[in-house]
């Protein structure tokens, strides 16, 4: 079953790190290939639909693209060892980053690059997108067997942030 909020969808991965001070993974961490479940997760589409309806036309198209580039991925890899994790979305370049460190430049393509950083928060971790204009927060969690990513998007471009959740089945 679908989630329907007013503003829903996102990307994904998940790596479960402790905040205990180890740089040890919790035991929840699973590390592997994931793929998009499509039955329990949100339409993230049709979330930045609802979002830029209220755009005027010169903004609209652009803000879309960017959103949406942004957000589609259908298939993950998650890797992490000693407070390090990577993630590598679709065929977009790989993502590694330190949990509570300094954030990373990392490009999606040309016209989109951001500031990456980490942060844990129990057997949870949140990964922060910064660009000029944008920020994308995505927690990372298990629920049961699957991995669930929630996303909340705040732009200047948009009168209200995008939520959404996107659950993940693991294929290996």
């Amino acid at each position: 079953m679908k989630r329907h909020s007013t503003l829903s969808a996102a990307i994904g991965a998940a790596i479960l790190i402790s905040t205990s001070g180890s740089a040890s993974p919790a035991q929840g961490v699973v590390s592997g290939n994931y793929v998009v479940d499509r039955e329990r997760s949100d339409d993230y589409f049709q979330a930045i639909e609802s979002a830029t309806a209220g755009l005027s036309n010169a903004t609209r198209p652009l803000a879309r693209i960017r959103l949406r580039k942004s957000t589609a991925t259908d298939r993950m890899r998650i890797s992490s060892s000693e407070g390090r994790f990577s993630i590598k979305y679709d065929a977009h370049p790989l993502i590694v980053v330190w949990i509570a460190q300094e954030p990373i430049k990392w490009k999606l393509v040309e016209s989109l690059v951001f500031d990456v950083s980490a942060k844990a928060d129990g057997e949870a971790v949140s990964l922060t997108f910064r660009a000029a204009d944008s920020e994308r927060t995505i927690l990372y969690r298990r629920d049961g067997q699957q991995l669930v990513a929630e996303t909340t998007i705040v732009s200047s471009l948009l009168s209200t942030p995008i939520s959404f959740t996107v659950v993940y089945n693991q294929t290996n």
